[in-house]
């Protein structure tokens, strides 16, 4: 598995594996785990993911071959990106014929 930097927030990728679709940590920073069957091909769906994502929101992530961990979190000193909206957003992205076969755990 690889840690990677946040998109544009400077934050490790640590944390927790296992984390549920959707969790809310109450700082505004909202944990979403997708997993593919059969994918191979993690890191090139995390960079498709990301670029269908808005881009002011900031994200920190660790990543396998069928396993993306995501935490969402809008920009510092900004308002928290509400859950609905993630939520959304990522059922959007997913839609994404690049994107076939990868699914929010427990979503």
């Amino acid at each position: 598995m690889t840690d990677g930097e946040g998109h544009r927030d400077g934050q490790d990728g640590a944390g927790q594996d296992g984390v549920g679709y959707g969790e809310d940590h109450g700082d505004g920073e909202i944990a979403l785990t997708l997993t593919a069957a059969h994918a191979r091909d993690g890191e090139i769906a995390l960079v498709r993911l990301l670029s269908l994502l808005p881009g002011h929101w900031t994200y920190r992530h660790r990543v396998s071959a069928s396993r993306i961990l995501l935490w969402v979190r809008a920009p510092a000193g900004g308002r928290p990106a509400p859950p609905a909206a993630v939520h959304a957003a990522l059922r959007a992205a997913l839609a994404d014929p690049a994107l076939r076969g990868w699914r929010p755990d427990g979503g």
